[in-house]
Formats: structure tokens, C-alpha cells, sequence
């Protein structure tokens, strides 16, 4: 009886749902635009857009064709008021359509129109056909325009269908864009002869969410042979029709410490999974982890080789590994490629050379050429290695469920030495062993083996500590003092980075440039830059005149460790803040009273917690008669942080900004 109520609990909302979609689904008819339409100066989910979508509406269902298969139909309803002439880019469209010959897309039905109110009245300008330019260039064909006798608050609106062939593709759908959208719509029909997996993704909620089955007919033409008629089928059965709206959707601009703002952009994308045809056996396009790294291990695009003993790279190899074994036979190797192999592409999935011979040869090429060569060389020594597909930060996150292998675009290599794994990637000159870019910390990367396990690559598994120490003494010509930095590890790779383009004294030029004073600089150094296991420090000396005045305000955080401003500027954050790693950084004062002064007034030393465990601030300062010190601590425990977090993370911040601002008063002694 429970399982009988449930079931009927589930149809009746199936059927409830539909009947409030309907209910409450705006309908837009292309040209039905009344002079109450231009009202609005402003509106309320973005008082100060330049723009708003109306409307944004679209569809996508299978036809029968006549080439004996399906194809599929797309259409797109737009409509946009343009509040100021910043958003006039918006007035200039491009269609692009893909394939050729009997693959190729087609256009149809494209109405182009601008609505302007003139002495109360709606007055229409359509597009004028020869104002359609078409374009034809490595195999997209691409139709553009631009709507005509647009102004300050004009409408403008379009529509138009695309018919493509087959029955592998569903165009996904954007509910978020550069301009918010007061309704986005998506319908989409899809017999059940297909299985797609949908792929939602954002923070808006959804205004409708509904499915409902019905039965339908597609008829089919086979076009038939040399000498045989072409004949019609029909099917019949049932159809699956979803629909997934958005009410006041805002537009999604990008924040600090974010990613890729595509992460986080409300949409919802369809991958095929398998075709069901009659008395047919099921064909799957989507396979199980397991199938799909199976099949790349054989690809000879990527891992055929690793199965091979490789044996032309065996004495070179010796050579290389020397007399030792185990962990610093390993890494002899990573040095070896990371320092005579040079990376053309940090964007690659597939080997773009013809054999890991010819890379060994040529000694460069893409991340997956260099990295698949590294797991190659380790096989031949005979250790356990395997390579491991990721996404990188800036390329999006990837499905974790289902093998989707166009997310992918980054390798790197998993090698086994004694009870550990270590990751490399020896393309990149500034990593030492065992260290990845930070920018594969995007959440998790697949090892293409037997065993296709999860690698997970969280940010927030990242701590990066930094210690900063200034020691200020008086002399004759004012303060003098030493900065001592030691930073983290990848602020120490940036360093490496940089000072592979530029000499030290620019370096150090460009930190004498975060004093909001006239200081002079030097005695500077840096330390470890070449030992890439270590993180780097750098050293200078400082001498600054002093003010002598009656009362003299001093900032006693200087240089680069103070925060000037809070880095969440906006009230609030639709998405998640995704900072690269967890975050550590102290900075000491230890300072002598400047002659013939006193301190008049002390900062208060404090301590605040960011939700109590999550993070934590410190300030804390005591003077005497001739000396102060002062310690001032960052912590982040967490990396990442959700919508929900937003606005404690910015108070926090703002805590922050505002304490490190305040300032030690000095009073001169009579």
C-alpha cells in the first residue's frame, strides 16, 4: 500500500507540475509588442543594466527527415530592451551553422524587428532582407545582421529555426548571460527512442521544472537506391516533453577569485546516451568509466604506446636513472624531461605528434605529448605509472558521474615509488618534484588505467604560508631597516616565473613601488630561487627619512603584506568564492621608538574568528619606552566558499582592511 501511495504521490505532482507551468508560463508572440512595454527606465532584478532580456525563449524537438534518419529542431525567440547605448553591441547578431553537405545546418524562418515608441504608437522597422550578411569560412557558415533604426530604449526582437541532421546533438541552454533576463525558457521534446543525460548547472532557482509523456508520430522518408523508390515510414510511441524556465535571472559578472565565471552560469546541457531503435540491439554512446578509459588506452592518440615496452628509449634511460633506484631514480627522470623538454601547449588531451618517438626526438610538445612520455619512461624502468585527464581551473569543472571527454583538457602523470604517488607535470620549468600547477586544483582528475579511479584535486587541500619580517632601527639618516619575505609555494613559483623575463633589480623596483612613501632600497637578494623543492625568500634593506613633526601617524604594516582594500567589493555573490588555495601569512614588526618621540596611541591588539573555525585574524602589538612589536596573522581553512558564506567572508575582509589601516601615533618629546 506504501509503495502504491508514493507512486501516485509521484504522477500527481508530475501532473500538478505541468498544470502550474502552464498556468504561470508567460506567452510571448514575436511582434506583440505594446507601448506599456517601454515603460519601465529601470528594472527591478538590475536597476542599473543597460539592458534586459524581455524574453529569451527556445526549443529543440526531432523531426523525421528525408535522408531515412532524424534530425533536430531548434528555435530561439528573443526579445531585448535596450536602456542606453552601452548595451548597443547586443544589436548586432551572428548565426552560426555547422556541417556540410547533407550534414550541414540549415536556417529558417529568421524575422528580424525593431520596435521604437514614437507620439504614444509602436512603430515596427523590419529587417531588411539584403541587410543579411552571410559569410562561409572553414566549414561555419555564419549569418549576421544588425537591427535597424535602434536607439535609447528600443525593443528589439528575433526569432529563428535551425534544422540539423542527426540525432546525436541538443543544443544546451544559457539562462545567464552579460544582461539579466526577466523569463529564459527551455522546451525540449525528445521521443523515447533516445536517452540523454541532463547536466544542470547554477544557483538560480528554476521557475518551472516539469516533464510530461505523450504519445506521438514522426515520419520518416528513405530516399532508397539506384532504381528503388523512396518509401515513408511512421513511429509512434512516446514522447518526453521538458520544460525549465528562470524568473528574473541576474547577469552573471565575474568576481574576484573565480575560476571560470562558465563554473557557475546557470544552464543545462544534454550528452546522448544511448539509442533504443525496434528490434535493435541498445547502442550506448555513453559508457562507464571503465569502458571509456579502456578505449583511450588503446587510442593510439593517447595511450596505445604506454602499453609497449618502448625499448628505443632504454639507454638513454639508464644513462639518465644512473646507479640509483626506488624514489630517486624517479626522480632523476622528472628532472631529466621537466628541464631538456619544452611545452608548446599547456591545453591538450590527444598526442599531436605522430608517435612518443618522435616527441623523445623533438623533445617538445603539447602537456599530454611531454606528460604521456614521462609515464612511457617510468613503464620502461618498470615502475607503475599511468596518466591521470584533468580540467584545468580556467576550463570549467568537469562531470565526475559520466565519462563526457570534451571536459577534459589537461594530462598529467601518476607514478608509484615505493608505498607513495606522486603527481608530475614536467612541462611546466618552475615545479619541483611531486608539485602540480595551481591550476589543476580544480576538484578532481581521472587516472586512465584498469582502474579509473578518482584523483582529487581540491583547492582547499592547498595551504600556502607566508612569513614576512621588518626589523626598524633609527639612525642618523632616518629608519633604517631589513624586510625579510618568505613566501609560499606557489607565490614562489610566480617569482621564478617572473625572474626568468626580468632582472632582480626590476623585481625589486616593482616592490619599492608598494610603499606609499619615498623609501630607497637595498643590499637585496633572493634566496632558493634555483632549489625549485624549496619555496623562494627575498631580502632587502630600507631607509626612509623621517617626518618631524609634532604628532607623526606611522602605518606599521608596510609594503606588500597590507591589505588595502577588501577584495569582495560587491554586496552580494551568486556563486561560490574559490580562492586557489588555503592561506597562512604572518608579518612581524619589530621596531625601535623613533628619537625624541613617544607613542601617544596603540592600535588595540585583537583576535576575530571567521565562523569560528574557518578562519581566524590576529593582531596583536605591545610597546615599551624605546621598542614595539607587532604581529599580525592571516588564516583561511578553507578555500572555497558557498553563496550562503558570502557575506560573513566579506565582513571578515572588511575587519581586516579596516584593522591593518590604523596607525601608531607618535608625539614628539619638548
Amino acid at each position: 500500500m506504501t509503495c502504491k501511495k508514493l507512486l501516485v504521490a509521484a504522477c500527481g505532482f508530475l501532473w500538478l507540475g505541468t498544470a502550474f507551468a502552464q498556468k504561470n508560463r508567460p506567452k510571448f508572440k514575436f511582434g506583440d509588442v505594446k507601448p506599456e512595454d517601454f515603460a519601465p527606465s529601470a528594472y527591478s532584478v538590475d536597476s542599473t543594466a543597460d539592458a534586459v532580456y524581455l524574453f529569451d525563449g527556445g526549443s529543440s524537438s526531432f523531426v523525421g527527415n528525408n535522408s531515412g534518419y532524424f534530425s533536430v529542431v531548434f528555435k530561439e525567440h528573443v526579445r531585448i530592451r535596450l536602456l542606453n547605448k552601452n548595451a548597443f553591441d547586443l544589436a548586432t547578431v551572428e548565426l552560426n551553422l555547422y556541417g556540410k553537405n547533407e550534414s550541414a545546418q540549415k536556417l529558417n524562418e529568421l524575422e528580424v524587428c525593431t520596435y521604437n515608441l514614437e507620439n504614444g504608437k509602436v512603430v515596427a522597422t523590419k529587417l531588411d532582407r539584403s541587410s543579411l550578411f552571410k559569410d562561409k569560412a572553414d566549414g561555419v557558415n555564419t549569418s549576421k545582421f544588425t537591427f535597424p533604426a535602434i536607439k535609447e530604449g528600443s525593443i528589439i526582437e528575433y526569432s529563428y529555426q535551425v534544422v540539423s541532421p542527426g540525432m546525436h546533438y541538443i543544443r544546451p541552454w544559457y539562462y545567464q548571460g552579460n544582461y539579466p533576463r526577466l523569463w529564459s525558457e527551455y522546451e525540449v521534446t525528445i521521443p523515447v527512442l533516445f536517452d540523454f543525460v541532463f547536466v544542470k548547472q547554477g544557483y538560480h532557482p528554476y521557475a518551472i521544472d516539469t516533464a510530461k509523456v505523450s504519445y506521438s508520430s514522426l515520419y520518416i522518408t528513405d530516399p532508397g537506391t539506384a532504381g528503388q523508390a523512396s518509401q515513408t515510414y511512421t513511429w509512434s510511441g512516446n514522447t518526453v516533453n521538458s520544460i525549465w524556465a528562470m524568473k528574473d535571472v541576474p547577469a552573471l559578472k565575474k568576481e574576484p577569485y573565480t575560476t571560470t565565471v562558465g563554473n557557475h552560469v546557470a544552464k543545462i546541457e544534454f550528452q546522448l546516451s544511448a539509442i533504443r531503435f525496434p528490434d535493435q540491439p541498445v547502442k550506448r554512446y555513453l559508457s562507464s568509466w571503465e569502458e571509456a578509459a579502456s578505449e583511450r588506452l588503446k587510442d593510439e592518440d593517447f595511450g596505445l604506446a604506454l602499453g609497449e615496452r618502448n625499448a628505443w628509449m632504454t639507454d638513454e634511460l639508464k644513462q639518465v636513472a644512473g646507479s640509483v633506484a626506488g624514489l630517486e631514480a624517479v626522480k632523476k627522470v622528472y628532472y631529466h624531461v621537466r628541464d631538456h623538454y619544452s611545452c608548446d601547449d599547456d591545453e591538450a588531451i590527444w598526442l599531436s605528434q605522430a608517435s612518443l618517438k618522435k616527441i623523445y626526438q623533438n623533445k617538445k610538445g603539447n602537456v599530454a605529448d611531454i606528460n604521456l612520455l614521462l609515464t612511457a619512461m617510468y613503464r620502461n624502468l618498470g615502475y607503475e605509472a599511468d596518466p591521470v585527464m584533468l580540467s584545468t581551473r580556467d576550463n570549467g569543472k568537469v562531470v565526475e558521474s559520466y565519462p563526457i571527454m570534451n571536459k577534459f583538457n589537461y594530462v598529467l602523470c601518476r607514478v608509484r615509488a615505493g608505498d607513495n604517488y606522486y603527481l608530475l607535470d614536467a612541462t611546466q620549468p618552475d615545479m619541483g618534484f611531486g608539485k602540480i600547477p595551481g591550476k589543476c586544483y580544480n576538484g578532481s582528475g581521472r587516472i586512465i588505467s584498469d582502474q579509473p579511479f578518482l584523483v582529487q584535486l581540491s583547492a582547499d587541500s592547498l595551504k600556502e604560508s607566508s612569513l614576512t619580517s621588518v626589523f626598524l632601527i633609527n639612525s642618523d639618516n632616518g629608519i633604517l631597516g631589513t624586510v625579510t619575505s618568505n613566501e609560499g609555494y606557489f607565490a614562489s613559483a610566480g617569482i621564478r616565473s617572473k625572474l626568468r623575463k626580468v632582472k632582480e633589480e626590476e623585481f625589486f623596483k616593482d616592490i619599492k613601488k608598494s610603499y606609499s612613501w619615498e623609501v630607497e632600497i637595498a643590499n637585496s637578494g633572493v634566496d632558493s630561487l634555483k632549489i625549485l623543492e624549496e619555496p623562494v625568500s627575498y631580502h632587502y634593506d630600507l631607509n626612509f627619512s623621517w617626518n618631524d613633526g609634532e604628532l607623526v601617524y606611522f602605518s606599521p604594516i608596510i609594503g606588500g603584506a597590507l591589505y588595502k582594500e577588501n577584495p569582495f567589493r560587491a554586496a552580494e555573490r551568486l556563486y561560490p568564492v574559490e580562492m586557489p588555495y588555503c592561506i597562512d601569512e604572518t608579518y612581524v614588526l619589530n621596531m625601535e621608538v623613533p628619537k625624541g618621540y613617544k607613542v601617544e596611541e596603540l592600535p588595540k591588539s585583537t583576535r576575530v574568528n571567521l565562523n569560528e573555525t574557518e578562519g581566524k585574524y590576529e593582531y596583536i602589538v605591545a610597546a615599551s619606552a624605546d621598542r614595539i612589536q607587532l604581529r599580525s596573522r592571516l588564516v583561511l581553512n578553507r578555500a572555497t566558499f558557498m553563496p550562503e558564506d558570502y557575506q560573513t567572508l566579506r565582513d571578515f575582509y572588511t575587519y581586516v582592511v579596516k584593522k591593518q589601516s590604523e596607525k601608531i601615533v607618535f608625539k614628539k618629546i619638548n
